[in-house]
């Protein structure tokens, strides 16, 4: 008599929750997306002279200004401390936005030894790692505040 096992099945469930945070700075790409040329040495690079494109977005002035009206009005009726986690979220991005800037500069630089440019580009790439795990406990702690914000309150 012959025993067939049967692979077992483990189903598991993924829970997403999506939650807009209305922010009027945005952190400069590092490059453009169509900067990818033929001195790209990944495997998918593109044969020479190709770019890579990427998705294109063009605000019109109005609309630009709409999106700024709503922010002011929404941010007008929010919690103190509300306010203040998001002036905090924008001046962390700030400050990485200003560390993205200096290690590009740092990578540029031809007039450094490669060993100062590495020491340099680790101490860089460390601050830029604890400003963005700041980030995401700001962003963390403003998610829990809102959160907290939308929910009745319990008798």
């Amino acid at each position: 008599m012959s025993k067939t096992l049967k692979p077992e099945r483990a189903l598991i469930m993924v829970s997403i929750s999506s939650v807009t945070i209305h922010s009027s700075s945005v952190a400069p790409a590092a490059a453009p997306l169509n900067a990818a040329t033929a001195t790209d040495t990944g495997k998918g690079s593109k044969a020479t002279g190709e770019k890579s494109t990427g998705v294109k977005v063009n605000l019109s002035g109005a609309g630009i200004q709409a999106s700024k009206a709503e922010q002011a009005q929404a941010a007008s009726s929010e919690p103190a401390h509300i306010k203040q986690l998001r002036k905090q979220i924008e001046q962390l991005q700030k400050m990485i936005a200003a560390k993205q800037a200096e290690l590009q500069a740092l990578q540029a630089n031809k007039n450094m030894s490669p060993e100062q440019k590495a020491q340099q580009v680790t101490a860089l790439s460390g601050e830029l790692s604890t400003l963005n795990g700041s980030l995401a406990t700001m962003n963390g702690a403003l998610i829990a505040a809102l959160k907290k914000q939308s929910q009745p309150a319990k008798r």
